[in-house]
């Protein structure tokens, strides 16, 4: 018996060669794809979590910019309006629908309130229009709320 365990002993010594041959890259690919996962959620919490919380809080500043100043822009009264302050909505308006996520219902619907707010400026005055226009107002900042909400839990998230 001792000497068929001898006789083995080339052949058992060649199959751990090719085991230790296959198996040790196997193991090594396992392992460089696991640190790569972990470098790219450090990068998510290092780079990408406060590119997006910047974003966050410009889209902030925006949609308060948009909301107020079409609320004002409405109870000024249409002889105290500018052609200026409505070239700012305008504007601002055309930068929110670059800040979108166009591929994000939540973010369509906030467009479309704005839409809806930005048309009842155009209309003009009237209690229909008045009633409109609030209503779209409301619900754009309603809106606005759940947007940031969703991207500031995303965020959250990330990190």
């Amino acid at each position: 018996m001792f000497e068929f365990a001898k006789s083995l002993l080339p052949f058992l010594s060649l199959v751990v060669a090719i085991l230790a041959v296959v198996v040790g890259p196997l193991i090594s690919i396992r392992i460089s794809k696991k640190q790569n996962a972990n470098n790219l959620r450090i990068a998510n919490k290092q780079i990408i979590a406060p590119i997006r919380q910047t974003w966050i809080n410009e889209l902030r500043v925006l949609l308060a910019d948009i909301t107020g100043k079409c609320s004002h822009y409405w109870a000024s009264g249409f002889e105290d309006r500018s052609d200026a302050e409505y070239q700012y909505i305008v504007e601002s308006i055309n930068k929110l629908n670059l800040y979108i996520n166009p591929n994000e219902e939540s973010h369509l619907k906030l467009v479309v309130f704005i839409t809806e707010m930005h048309n009842a400026l155009l209309s003009g005055s009237s209690t229909e229009s008045d009633a409109a226009f609030w209503k779209s107002h409301q619900l754009a900042i309603e809106q606005s709320q759940i947007v940031l909400k969703k991207e500031w839990e995303r965020v959250k998230n990330e990190i």
